[in-house]
């Protein structure tokens, strides 16, 4: 909306409540002081609640008053529910739900989420209940609030009811709040899931899946998030959770699908940053058993956890070690042994010492050397933590690299750098390997029908669910939780392809938001409205175009041989991407990145969105749809080609840990993590150009999460950072802008509220407002679908703006669909009102029959009662006949059983008496027929046993005597076997040696044939060109030479020339002087001058003949004092000229005064100089001042006043610039 555009609005605004632009909060509320015209437009002078006043053009810019009335207080839950579409007012009502902890908001079907840094009470798990009570319809009442469990709870809804897949997408920037929002909705499904199971038995499963499900979330943040400048649990992974349902709705597990680890996180870290948690949490939570075992000291023993300064982080809630016990107790209940945790510790406990070995330098040849106690640390961690058979190999591993040359393998010193790589580089590759182990192993518990066990089966097995019957998974709901868009001080290729994934998420978003929606209401005969948004499909093609993209000149750059090529591969990249994109980066100046909101509008090629500027040596921009991120390229290539050594892989490989073994033969299948150690890429095979990079597997990885995400319905959850720091109740309005802006939340506003946010199908259309017809008796029941959606909307009175009739759906605007719900509300009360009236009649007249039939009753009830009394007395008569009846028969019957007991009891004890008898007979015969059947039995076991005794005496001999011959031959088999052996290992050894002096002599005449080539090639041109510049060298300092002589010989010949004419113009100045002062005055002058006469002073004949003979021109010119080193005698007095004039100026003063100047000498007090000469005179023994010796009056000034009189003004010659010119040829 333009302000202020016409002359007579300026004073309307005074005292308006206007929003307007804020240099550092963005958008602000305040209130318009005052207005005034200058030369460039109408200004406005604004006051904030804050006090602050200033002054901003009135235009569209700057200044934003919205018309609605009462919109400064409205904060709805739908968005589309605002009055009026603006950034100000957007601005205004996120930042007021965010002061009341209302921090999450509808945009349709779309929840926008503000982290607020903080648990709020209103949004706790025991809400939850509120919205399962509604898990048969996917609308939720209106009056519950919005939340992330709302998205969740329509994707779960429909995907029972569609069996359709459907996945939910949180994105935003770092630190915004996507993983707890993915796990608060990961938790409603489960919830739901339990809701939903009715039988007793799937109930219990679902519980321990759940429980596995949420305990997993906690593996995975201790071994995947880490500690950034933005978050303090940043998860570093990107994580692809698929929920897998059956047709019931029934959870039937969880699938992890990690990519993009960032391995070397396991390794470093920036500044205030921390590596991942579980180094931490090992080091704090550990128990004195495991401390000994893994020799853990404290945190500031290890390298590795002070890397980022930041060694704890109890000020901000986080204790590492409650952590680690929550850690064991998660791992115990997602099934892992006692012995497979040992080995999770023993690899972690590994890259801790692995990082504390430092390399030194050989001086012989500059390899790497290990001290004493770095290598009894390294041979500590294969030998006790690995459980390596060798540990001396592992330890040879960390200094050395294995070459192939044809087919021999030959080892190599590495140097201290390469050597620091290759333990950084194992250090990566256990970490990783054991990532995925983690991974595959919560995907184990966690699956019902999980195909886990890459390597040898466990003792203990996998703790495995009893698997459903007949059930199988027939649908999911995805749980995208990707890393942030990230730019930090250095970013390297870790947030290039965070950067990368959150560009192609961005153009996923836009796709479905925008173009696929304008298509969709094409193909319904609906002509959409244009809105403008930003479509990075140019930017995507830059960083990953199958052809001549960024990711395509780094795999270019990959495929060099880093160990031998004498050329940086970053830099080989860099010049690669920018003469394809940017080729004039060297007449571009230097410049800050820019934000979004300073962004031009439109490019319209990739090459757009790439920027080089000349200063920039080693790093180059992207301008990413969130904003401009700078890119250091130093790593890149190395980072892309990240592997490890087949030789230490190899030696890893050997443990005897079958737990370790299975952990570092895990399968890379993960998407996006780096191909498998022993492919046939690695740099030691043949087949080098078939390894895949870094960039390329996520690319590809990258396309199939696209695939797998556009086949699906996908549902968005958009996570807002309201500040950078990491605080409850701060709000930054600019950067919070920003990312509204990146994220196109304003334009998809605008584009569900100009094209008809609300769109129903037909049939659906009909149903829910048909009895908007009721009342119109003259409209027949035989019209179709179609027909009868256009006579409900002419019934309701919209307009053809508000709603359109497609040839399936009917489109309708906010205002449409809010006014056909009014009508049918109201409707439907007036019909509810009828049905009460109605149904009241009906309960009334039930009720007086019922009375009724109450009376009747009551009369039936009587008469039943008499007739049940008199069917009682005539059945206790007939009972008391069939008493008396059965006690006369039981009387009968027991005396007719006495007496047949009596008799019975008689022939009972006459057959006992006969049997006695019987007994005593047998056993009178059976004794003596026992007693020889034991005499007998005693004989035949004598007999056997001696047979025995003598059968195992032979068997004993015979057996002693073989053994003795089996023993003489194995004694002799056992020589013969050694002899064999030690003349096989010296022919082994002999082979070994040969083949050694082969490889060696092979070594020797390539590096002959390097060197020779280094000396044609390199040494020889340069020799010839160091011989050259000798020469020329040469030639210049002659010329030099001769040019100085010139220039002194032509100096001298000047001063010659000067100091004739000087002479003679003196000699004229004399006389003149002369014949001026008189002849009186001047004798007076020259008997001064004979007082230097005097044979003490040490005058010189030629001195004396001046005095006597008078004082020449040439002669009155020469300095006194030529010294350069020191100050003059006489002070400022340097020539006989100097001298001549001071005298005459005495004359002058003395005339002028009435005095006689004194010409002789006089004498003066102790350190006092002379008055009348300015000579520093010495004091003597009876105290009187000396003058100097002449010497010092005589002495060579000539380069002294040379130096004064030409120094400054003969520039024909500069030596400094002569020998700089000199010294560049």
């Amino acid at each position: 909306m333009e302000v202020g555009s016409s002359d007579g609005m300026g004073p309307s605004l005074i005292g308006q409540m206007v929003f307007f632009f804020h240099p550092i909060r963005a958008w602000e509320l305040a209130v318009v002081a005052s207005m005034e015209e200058q030369h460039d437009g109408k200004m406005a002078t604004v006051r904030c609640k804050s006090g602050e006043t200033f002054s901003v053009p009135v235009n569209a810019d700057f200044l934003f008053l919205p018309t609605t009335p009462g919109v400064f207080d409205s904060f709805p839950d739908d968005l589309l529910e605002m009055p009026e579409l603006h950034d100000a007012l957007l601005l205004h009502v996120l930042r007021n739900r965010h002061a009341r902890d209302l921090t999450y908001m509808r945009i349709g079907e779309m929840v926008l989420s503000v982290n607020p840094f903080k648990v709020i009470a209103s949004q706790a798990d025991n809400c939850m209940e509120l919205y399962l009570d509604h898990l048969d319809t996917a609308k939720l009442p209106s009056g519950l609030p919005p939340h992330v469990w709302s998205v969740a709870h329509r994707a779960y809804v429909e995907m029972r009811a569609r069996q359709a897949n459907h996945s939910i997408i949180a994105s935003g920037e770092s630190g915004s709040g996507k993983t707890e929002a993915c796990k608060k909705m990961l938790k409603y499904l489960c919830a739901a899931s339990e809701r939903v199971a009715t039988d007793v038995a799937v109930s219990q499963r679902m519980q321990r899946i759940s429980e596995k499900v949420q305990m997993s979330s906690v593996v995975m943040e201790s071994f995947g998030n880490a500690k950034t400048v933005k978050n303090d649990n940043s998860s570093r992974f990107g994580k692809f959770m698929e929920v897998q349902f059956d047709a019931d709705g029934v959870m039937m597990g969880l699938r992890v699908t990690p990519f993009l680890l960032e391995r070397s996180r396991a390794v470093t870290c920036g500044a205030d940053e921390r590596v991942y948690h579980v180094f931490y949490q090992l080091v704090a939570g550990a128990d004195g058993a495991m401390r000994e075992r893994l020799r853990l000291g404290d945190a500031r023993s290890f390298v590795l956890l002070g890397k980022g300064g930041c060694l704890s982080l109890k000020n901000n809630g986080i204790d590492d070690a409650r952590d680690f016990q929550v850690l064991q107790a998660a791992l115990t209940s997602i099934g892992f042994s006692e012995e497979e945790q040992d080995t999770l510790w023993s690899i972690v406990g590994s890259i801790l010492h692995l990082q504390n070995i430092t390399f030194e330098m050989r001086r012989i040849d500059d390899s790497a050397l290990l001290s004493d106690g770095d290598a009894q640390t390294a041979a500590f961690v294969a030998g006790q933590l690995l459980l390596l058979p060798e540990p001396e190999a592992f330890v040879e591993c960390l200094t050395t690299s294995t070459v192939v040359v044809g087919r021999d393998c030959l080892t190599k010193k590495l140097s201290v750098q390469k050597a620091g790589d290759q333990r950084n580089s194992i250090c990566k590759f256990l970490y990783s390997k054991l990532f995925l182990f983690v991974i595959q192993k919560i995907n184990a518990a966690t699956l019902s029908s999980a195909d886990f066990g890459q390597y040898e089966s466990s003792p203990t097995g996998v703790d495995r669910l009893p698997p459903f019957s007949h059930r199988e998974p027939t649908t999911w709901i995805a749980l995208l939780d990707i890393f942030g868009f990230e730019d930090f001080q250095v970013n390297s290729l870790e947030q290039f392809c965070i950067n990368l994934a959150n560009e192609a998420l961005q153009r996923q978003y836009t796709e479905k938001m925008f173009l696929l929606d304008m298509e969709e209401m094409r193909a319904e005969g609906v002509e959409p409205n244009i809105t403008e948004f930003v479509d990075n499909q140019l930017c995507l093609v830059l960083l990953q175009g199958s052809k001549n993209s960024i990711i395509s000149h780094l795999d270019d750059a990959s495929l060099l041989d880093v160990e031998r090529s004498r050329t940086n591969p970053d830099f080989v990249f860099l010049n690669s991407v920018t003469s394809a994109f940017f080729p004039d980066y060297q007449s571009a100046p230097g410049k800050k990145t820019r934000s979004v909101l300073d962004r031009e509008k439109k490019m319209d090629n990739p090459s757009a969105y790439f920027y080089r500027g000349r200063l920039d040596d080693s790093s180059f921009t992207i301008r990413h749809y969130a904003g401009d991120v700078k890119y250091c390229i130093n790593g890149f290539v190395e980072k892309n080609n990240d592997y490890v050594k087949d030789s230490c892989a190899q030696t890893m490989h050997d443990t005897t840990s079958w737990v370790l073994r299975g952990i570092i033969g895990t399968k890379d299948e993960m998407v996006g993590l780096m191909s498998d150690t022993y492919s046939p890429g690695s740099p030691t095979s043949p087949l080098r150009g078939s390894r895949c990079t870094v960039v390329s597997n996520f690319r590809h990885s990258l396309r199939l999460l696209m695939e797998m995400l556009t086949s699906s319905v996908c549902n968005w959850v958009r996570c807002i950072r309201p500040h950078s720091r990491r605080q409850a109740g701060l709000f930054d309005g600019k950067l919070v802008l920003e990312q509204l802006v990146a994220t196109g939340v304003l334009s998809t506003l605008k584009q569900r509220q100009t094209n008809y946010p609300f769109r129903l199908k037909c049939k659906e259309f009909a149903h829910n407002y048909h009895i908007l017809l009721q009342s119109r008796k003259s409209l027949g029941t035989k019209m179709t679908v179609k027909a009868k959606c256009l006579a409900l909307l002419r019934a309701a009175g919209i307009r053809e703006k508000s709603a359109q009739l497609g040839t399936s759906r009917v489109f309708l605007s906010t205002d449409a669909h809010r006014m056909l719900e009014s009508r049918r509300v109201q409707i439907a009360k007036t019909m509810v009102t009828v049905v009460e009236r109605y149904v009241a009649a009906f309960v009334s007249r039930a009720y007086v029959r019922l009375m009724l039939v109450s009376r009747h009753t009551l009369k039936l009830q009587r008469i039943f009662r008499v007739h049940m009394r008199i069917r009682r007395c005539v059945s206790q008569y007939y009972g008391e006949l069939r008493r008396k009846r059965y006690e006369r028969f039981l009387e009968s019957t027991k005396l007719f059983l006495r007496a047949e007991t009596n008799s019975r009891v008689e022939l009972i004890k006459e057959r006992e008496s006969d049997v006695r008898t019987l007994w005593s007979e047998f056993r009178t015969r059976l004794v003596p027929l026992v007693e020889g059947v034991l005499r007998n039995v005693k004989a035949v076991e004598a007999k056997q046993r001696d047979s025995l005794i003598s059968q195992s005496f032979s068997c004993y001999v015979a057996f002693r005597d073989a053994f003795v011959r089996e023993a003489a031959v194995a004694l002799e088999r056992e020589k013969q076997r050694i002899a064999i052996k030690r003349e096989r290992d010296a022919s082994e050894r002999s082979e070994l040696l040969c083949t050694a002096l082969v490889a060696l002599q092979a070594v020797a005449a390539e590096e002959a044939s390097t060197f020779q080539q280094l000396h044609d090639n390199v040494i020889a041109p340069m020799v010839k060109r160091l011989k050259a510049k000798a020469r020329a060298i040469r030639r210049a300092k002659r010329w030099r030479d001769r040019r100085l002589q010139e220039l002194y010989d032509a100096r001298a010949s000047e001063l010659r020339r000067l100091a004739v004419v000087e002479a003679e113009e003196l000699r004229r100045e004399e006389e003149r002087w002369r014949r001026l002062v008189g002849e009186e005055e001047y004798l007076n002058e020259m008997r001064y001058f004979c007082s230097f006469s005097d044979d003490t002073y040490g005058a010189s004949p030629l001195f004396r003949a001046f005095l006597r003979d008078g004082v020449p021109s040439e002669v009155l010119h020469t300095p006194i004092d030529t010294s350069p080193r020191k100050s003059s005698s006489i002070g400022g007095v340097t020539s006989f000229r100097d001298y001549r004039n001071y005298m005459r100026d005495e004359f002058h003063r003395a005339r002028i005064n009435g005095t006689t100047p004194n010409y002789r000498p006089h004498k003066h007090r102790e350190e006092v100089s002379c008055e009348l000469c300015n000579f520093l005179l010495y004091p003597s023994r009876n105290n009187v001042a000396t003058r100097p010796s002449v010497e010092s009056l005589m002495e060579d000034t000539t380069r002294r006043r040379l130096d004064d009189e030409y120094g400054e003004s003969d520039d024909s010659f500069d030596e400094l610039h002569y020998e700089r010119k000199v010294s560049d040829l």
